[in-house]
């Protein structure tokens, strides 16, 4: 992971009881940062509601924005439109303990959380597994989808074959 950044920091001695409002903005510059990224192009804000009470604190986090894709069908440049949710759960603790995905045990002397991490993976997860131009909205690559279609149907009507493949099938015929 990149270094510290201040803007996603969470300062237990400064939350009051109760809610607490913070705003991360998720740009270039976020991704830029971590080492290994998979993501190049990205623009979001995510939006955390943080209960405070005496023995945890709560965190409802809002993602909002758009991830620069290649689309599976045809490899154009696409911006994916992105909404999700997800929750954290931390609870003071006599030890401090980050093994469980969905509970963080910190003790009541920390001051501070990063969640550089935690809202990058979080962001990663938001993705969604397959992109296509319509999820953007746009049309597929109109050449290259008219490929596709053209091999597609030689396949499918066996009209036309490929010799390659066809000495490849000659080679369990001749036992």
């Amino acid at each position: 992971m990149g270094t510290k950044s201040k803007d996603y920091l969470i300062e237990f001695n400064k939350l009051y009881m109760g809610s607490n409002q913070f705003e991360f903005k998720l740009n270039d510059a976020f991704f830029a940062q971590i080492e290994g990224s998979i993501i190049n192009k990205a623009e979001a804000v995510v939006t955390l509601e943080l209960t405070k009470t005496e023995t945890m604190y709560e965190l409802h986090f809002t993602l909002t924005g758009t991830v620069g894709q290649k689309c599976d069908n045809c490899l154009d440049d696409i911006d994916i439109p992105l909404e999700d949710e997800f929750y954290l759960l931390m609870k003071i603790s006599e030890n401090e303990d980050y093994s469980d995905d969905e509970i963080v045990y910190v003790t009541k002397n920390i001051l501070e959380y990063d969640l550089t991490q935690y809202l990058y993976e979080s962001f990663v997860l938001s993705i969604p597994p397959r992109n296509v131009c319509e999820m953007a909205e746009k049309k597929c690559n109109p050449e290259l989808v008219s490929k596709i279609n053209n091999f597609e149907s030689d396949d499918k009507d066996g009209n036309q074959t490929n010799p390659m493949w066809d000495k490849l099938k000659g080679i369990f015929n001749n036992n």
